[in-house]
Formats: structure tokens, C-alpha cells, sequence
């Protein structure tokens, strides 16, 4: 199987960072037009992205993976190259700094995969500068989360 791997750099403690990536209020802000599933292993989520005159995408999958600030491994049930998964990997790097890996993976041993692993890459690694402008414009998420 062959997969996409980026890492990136963020002048953000790692507790911010997996706060972004794992609460769904803060997720619509940066990643898709609507988030639904909150993490918890065996849970599904699922993202849309409103297209315009294209109509909207909606992609679903389940947590297979949590390990709270170090790990979140998630995998598609509706991908048309079959079994792919997402694999985010946290490190801090300082009281202020952190790192993430981007993993995208399972793409088939095959030609006409290629297509959908760059897509892939240039997609995360374009999430990924959405998701820095993001924490940089907004010293305090938590405005975004409900409040239970």
C-alpha cells in the first residue's frame, strides 16, 4: 500500500493543536463546511465541503485510533480507492511548540493510484496552512466549543 507523509511545524503548545484537530465546533473553521462525530474509537465522523455549483462532498469514516495528544487514526468507509486511512501524529516540541505528521495511507500498489495520492498530499498539506492561519487569528478556540 503506498500512503503520503508531511509534517509541520506549529508555534502552538500541543494541547492547542490537538484541541483544533480533534473538536468538531473548531474543525468547521478550518478544515470542512460541516463536521459531524465527535472522536471516540468505533465512532464515525463525516466532513462536507459545500462546492458551489459542484454541490457538496460529504466523506465518512470511523476512528480507529486515540491516544490524546500523541495519535488519532482515522479511515474511510466511502473513499472510491478503497481502504484509505489518516493517521495524525502529535509531538511537542517545547511549552509552545508542536509538530504534526500527516500520514495518509492505503492507497493501492498501482498506477492509476497516483492520482489520488497527490491529491491527497496537496490537500493536507493545503489543510495544513489553513490550519496555522487558523490557530494564528485565534488566540482562544475555546470561544468555539459548546459549553455543556
Amino acid at each position: 500500500m503506498r500512503e503520503t507523509k508531511s509534517t509541520f511545524t506549529f508555534d502552538e503548545p500541543i494541547e492547542r493543536l490537538w484541541s483544533a484537530v480533534t473538536i468538531y465546533e473548531v474543525l468547521v473553521h478550518w478544515l470542512a463546511d460541516e463536521v459531524r462525530g465527535r472522536p471516540k474509537v468505533g465512532g464515525e465522523f463525516s466532513w462536507t465541503w459545500k462546492l458551489g455549483l459542484e454541490g457538496n462532498f460529504t466523506s465518512h469514516g470511523t476512528y480507529k485510533k486515540i491516544d490524546p495528544l500523541k495519535e488519532l487514526v482515522m479511515e474511510w468507509k466511502d473513499h472510491p480507492a478503497g481502504d484509505i486511512f489518516l493517521q495524525l501524529i502529535f509531538e511537542s516540541t517545547g511549552p509552545n511548540s508542536s509538530k504534526l505528521t500527516i500520514v495518509n495511507g492505503g492507497f493501492p500498489d498501482n498506477d492509476s493510484s497516483q492520482v489520488w495520492l497527490d491529491g491527497a498530499k496537496e490537500a493536507w498539506d493545503g489543510q495544513a496552512v489553513l490550519l496555522k492561519e487558523f490557530l494564528k487569528q485565534n488566540s482562544d478556540i475555546s470561544k468555539f466549543m459548546k459549553k455543556t
